[in-house]
């Protein structure tokens, strides 16, 4: 608990210290690629539960599709070089904050090439510059933007987001979606993954995974809430709610967690009167993953 402490603590008074942003932004690159095999082989596997979805619900694979938009890329491309592998030749990378750089991206690819051997190996030529790289496989990267992002209507057949839709608020979610909506083409194709769990528990493993669910809202948005960790808290039934808002068909919803142990680990630290509505294996999930169609 005092570790969740002090790690929120030190978030809210960055902004306040100068230079502190750009310094806790080295930090977490400098820990992302001392993980760089683990962060890999985890992104690596959302990808290809991707390709499977995309086959199993979506009635496509990655080579049928054209132009793909990726909604908060953060530091390492490897769900969008996993697509390039499989065929997909447009790709565009978005984030809020500017995240990745060529050569960490070349770095996850060789990564990739070392997991996942392939006869044609997706890491730069020898004397290739990374950004150059970057053209040739059809990847770019367009950082800092947020919604309403600058692209031409309906010009991208798919539109992911990968563990970023559990930050913004329910408004801003709603903005999202929207415009997720706008770029695609009729019948193209929304595909997210979100987890559900307090991101802190990463940090501090003596926190239930449930823990900040314990707190009223506005108790969120004064003492916890910051740039860095802004959780919106949303349960998967809410996210549901909210995306059925925009024009979309879902064709494809799967939650995990809210069973017996997840509950358990939920009562560690009891959930607020604020998500009385709501049953205890709705709250206890932890993690979802949908596909929906453009109407």
């Amino acid at each position: 608990m005092m570790r969740f402490l002090a790690k929120v603590a030190i978030q809210r008074l960055i902004g306040a210290i100068p230079g502190g942003a750009a310094r806790y932004d080295r930090t977490r690159r400098h820990r992302i690629l001392s993980n760089l095999r683990e962060i890999t082989a985890q992104k690596h596997a959302v990808a290809e539960r991707y390709l499977e979805i995309l086959q199993a619900a979506g009635g496509t694979e990655a080579n049928a599709l054209t132009d793909h938009l990726e909604i908060g890329g953060g530091w390492l491309p490897v769900i969008p070089l996993v697509l390039h592998r499989h065929g997909l030749a447009r790709q565009t990378i978005t984030d809020v904050a500017r995240l990745m750089r060529p050569e960490d991206a070349a770095a996850a690819a060789a990564m990739i090439d070392r997991l996942v051997p392939a006869a044609v190996p997706l890491s730069p030529e020898t004397g290739e510059s990374p950004d150059d790289w970057l053209r040739r496989l059809g990847i770019a990267y367009r950082a800092p933007l947020s919604v309403p992002l600058p692209f031409p209507d309906a010009g991208f057949d798919l539109v992911t987001a990968t563990q970023v839709l559990q930050y913004p608020s329910p408004d801003r979610l709603r903005a999202i979606h929207r415009d997720a909506a706008r770029l695609l083409r009729p019948g193209g194709l929304y595909l997210l993954s979100i987890e559900l769990t307090d991101l802190y528990h990463h940090f501090d493993p003596t926190l239930p995974r449930f823990h900040f669910l314990r707190y009223s809202d506005a108790a969120w948005r004064r003492w916890f809430d910051n740039p860095y960790t802004p959780l919106n808290r949303l349960r998967a039934v809410q996210h549901r709610a909210l995306l059925e808002e925009a024009p979309f068909d879902i064709l494809f919803w799967e939650t995990t967690g809210g069973g017996p142990d997840d509950i358990a680990d939920l009562r560690r630290a009891p959930p607020h009167a604020d998500f009385s509505s709501l049953p205890e294996h709705e709250l206890a999930c932890d993690g979802l993953i949908a596909l929906a169609r453009r109407r």
